[in-house]
């Protein structure tokens, strides 16, 4: 009997121990989302947590702004004055009311851009730095291919109006916000709730058209869309702590609903997983003793609470992984030049860096009986726990169901 009890107890605390926390996030997965396409990433690592139909190609609508806001800044003539042409101020759609003749800086008129989404300002960003229209659409086709390398976008206006031959994915517009937020200028203007607008044509307030920039904390912009073709279009990017995501979704019937499946991504993300970050200046050791120094900050994404461990492998990669050895990241490394001395002594070190709260054995260790006592009220506690957090989120998934449905409903009267 009491081999069997052992038996059990050592199983019990070896399925303790193995059971990766991520193995519960499962059940908390958004579903029944009302977009067509979506994407979840963190931004900083570019890991994708969740997505739908995410490489389908989608009409953008105006989150083809983004682009147009990156080139224009990355141009370094934001301080230029821009004259408005006729046709940049006779463009259907959104505006900010932009008179022939009329100059504006360039920094105004991407504030008009991304803030109160003016196909007017788009325009006349356009003619200014390529030329046309269609010359600085050739701009945005070589930033999205050559240098970002996506495959499934093509642009041939500034602003996102309808046309069949304008076309990205989710996936793509995750790639180029994560690179466009890398701009501090962008983040700040995309942040941007309220802006004071002088011109010509129109002197006013703008207010930010990304209404989670008030409904969600942590949301730090970027930007909604919506032509006939391309319905409810919408990227976000929101930060808690020291872990950001961009969810990107294409194809709502209605702002309300891409709000709402939005909302669900990120709490999926924030509730689920976090960013973790290796150290500039940490000293690793491959199994032949040579040492390599971490030139920068290494990140990666991993479920919450989740330990890690580190290992330099044979051709020379920082491999990082769950306590299961699933691998977490891979970075490629170059060794420092050394010594032959410190060689010697780091290859009489341990090749593997156990981290995310490891502690190391204790030589003597503890006694079996209270080793089995802990782990078992360990095991206890994390079932407990896990049963109410469900109950919790589950509740509280209902309640903003019940609430979403509540606007949606009122929106639609």
């Amino acid at each position: 009997m009491k081999k069997v009890n052992c038996f059990l107890t050592s199983f019990l605390i070896v399925a303790f121990w193995l059971i990766p926390f991520h193995a519960y996030a499962e059940s908390d997965r958004p579903d029944n989302l009302f977009s067509e396409t979506f994407i979840l990433v963190d931004a900083t690592t570019g890991e994708v947590l969740l997505d739908q139909g995410s490489e389908k190609r989608m009409y953008p609508a105006s989150i083809t702004k983004i682009v147009t806001a990156i080139l224009a800044i990355e141009s370094g003539q934001l301080d230029e004055q821009v004259t408005i042409s006729k046709k940049a101020a006779t463009v259907e759609g959104t505006r900010v009311y932009l008179l022939e003749g009329e100059q504006l800086p360039l920094r105004q008129l991407v504030e008009g851009l991304m803030i109160n989404s003016g196909n007017d300002a788009a325009i006349a960003i356009a003619e200014h730095l390529a030329g046309s229209v269609e010359d600085f659409s050739k701009q945005m086709n070589t930033f999205a291919t050559d240098q970002l390398g996506l495959e499934n976008t093509h642009f041939v206006n500034p602003s996102g109006l309808y046309d069949e031959n304008h076309y990205t994915t989710a996936s793509d517009m995750a790639q180029i916000t994560q690179y466009a937020l890398e701009n501090e200028d962008f983040k700040k203007i995309v942040g941007t709730k309220t802006l004071p607008w002088i011109g010509k044509g129109w002197d006013t307030t703008l207010v930010n058209h990304h209404k989670l920039l008030w409904r969600y904390d942590g949301t730090f912009g970027v930007k909604n869309g919506y032509t006939s073709q391309s319905q409810h279009t919408l990227v976000t990017a929101a930060k808690k702590g020291e872990t950001s995501y961009i969810a990107v979704t294409m194809k709502s019937d209605t702002s309300e609903q891409a709000y709402a499946d939005t909302i669900a991504l990120m709490d999926y993300g924030f509730e689920n997983f976090e960013t973790k970050k290796i150290e500039q200046g940490t000293v690793l050791v491959d199994e032949e003793g040579k040492e390599y120094t971490l030139k920068e900050d290494k990140f990666f994404t991993q479920p919450i609470g989740e330990r890690f461990k580190t290992t330099v492998d044979l051709e020379g990669n920082l491999v990082v992984t769950n306590m299961v050895d699933e691998e977490l990241a891979s970075f490629p490394l170059l060794p420092d030049e050394v010594p032959e001395e410190s060689v010697a002594k780091a290859s009489s070190e341990p090749t593997e860096a156990v981290m995310g709260d490891v502690q190391p054995e204790n030589e003597e260790g503890p006694s079996w009986a209270v080793f089995i006592l802990v782990s078992l009220g360990a095991l206890l506690m994390l079932f407990i726990l896990n049963g109410y957090r469900l109950k919790l989120k589950r509740r509280r998934k209902r309640d903003r169901m019940d609430k979403m449905l509540d606007e949606i409903n009122q929106f639609r009267r």
